[in-house]
């Protein structure tokens, strides 16, 4: 149909609100087949599990009216045109109003079922979080984000003196960086400045080289009187020390990232020799790095998730997230080489 009609008939319905008094059984988590004829299968596997089901099977909120929600818009270009409709919520008659629409629009109507919309509020992660905690965003104000990966304290005293663990691209800027400069949380991508979000000082970082390197890492001391949550996984339970034995190809591992949150892989390689990643310096290579493939159907990390602490199922870190592909490929360095590079220790 040409725009101007899909607009009228987008508003005749709208006004006509044919859903306000759905109320009639019928098949109450099925889209009639009369409906759109391509409805795509990930929708009619998501209405089969039934939205809108409680947590006993029945309807949740069932006395609530009107039921199925629907909303209408435009689909289409160059003069062939058809209605957009998406479906929030389904009740009870739904599947009779689907089909009034589908033939008031000739078929002419792409079907989607997009349940409960929410509004997109920043994760935590990338917010000012005070306490600190392990998985915010952190970084040097020349970078633009990275990921706080725990908190650790010099092996040579004997009082705690606490530093907050990443990459070295994260807080001394690939080498670039002096002593003592300001470490932001959260990182200046994501709105962090100085003075207010100045969290640490840049301390000890181990420097990147070109060729045989084996841990991408730095330290920064925590400012005085800074409160962090020194153990604490969130979504996942508290951090439980430094696992000893070596990492075995199939384990599954979890991580809490400043892009990607909470995200669970496999490890897929250990002893990665020759492993070669483009930084802003140049190309670098690494040697004896652990590889993680993803799992859910999503990648273990993104750009910003680099600083990452990596931890097993008994939640004993394993090893620091420094660089990946995106899609389907995580590298990270074994944890104890990391502590021994900094003559650091777990904080836990």
């Amino acid at each position: 149909m040409e725009l101007d009609s899909a607009r009228a008939l987008k508003a005749e319905l709208l006004a006509e609100n044919l859903w306000k008094d759905i109320a009639t059984p019928t098949a109450m988590y099925r889209v009639a087949e009369a409906a759109a004829a391509d409805v795509p299968l990930a929708a009619r596997r998501r209405a089969s599990r039934g939205w809108g089901r409680g947590a006993a099977g029945g309807l949740a909120g069932a006395a609530r009216q009107p039921r199925g929600r629907l909303a209408i818009g435009i689909r289409g270009r160059r003069g062939q045109y058809g209605l957009a409709v998406r479906v929030q919520e389904i009740g009870p008659g739904l599947e009779t109003v689907l089909g009034v629409i589908s033939r008031r629009a000739r078929r002419e109507v792409d079907l989607r079922m997009v349940g409960p919309i929410h509004k997109q509020a920043r994760a935590w992660h990338r917010k000012r979080n005070r306490p600190l905690r392990i998985g915010g965003s952190i970084g040097h104000p020349d970078v633009t984000a990275g990921t706080l990966g725990c908190f650790v304290s010099p092996v040579a005293q004997s009082d705690e003196c606490p530093f907050v663990l990443s990459n070295n691209h994260v807080l001394a800027n690939e080498n670039d960086a002096t002593r003592r400069d300001p470490i932001l949380q959260p990182a200046a991508f994501d709105d962090g400045a100085a003075p207010d979000d100045v969290v640490a000082r840049l301390g000890r970082f181990v420097r990147l080289r070109k060729q045989r390197n084996l841990v991408d890492a730095a330290v920064a001391e925590l400012a005085e009187d800074m409160e962090y949550y020194y153990n604490d996984l969130h979504g996942l339970g508290t951090v439980r020390g430094v696992r000893q034995d070596p990492l075995d190809v199939g384990e599954r591992v979890y991580k809490i990232g400043r892009t990607t949150g909470l995200t669970t892989g496999r490890v897929s390689a250990i002893e990665v020799d020759g492993l070669r990643v483009e930084y802003d310096m140049g190309t670098l290579e690494f040697n004896g790095q652990i590889e993680i493939e993803p799992l859910d159907n999503r990648p273990f990390s993104r750009g910003g998730d680099s600083g990452s602490l990596i931890v097993d199922r008994r939640h004993r870190a394993v090893a620091l997230l420094f660089a990946g592909n995106d899609v389907d490929a995580t590298y990270a360095n074994p944890i104890a080489d990391v502590l021994d590079s900094l003559h650091v220790r777990l904080i836990y």
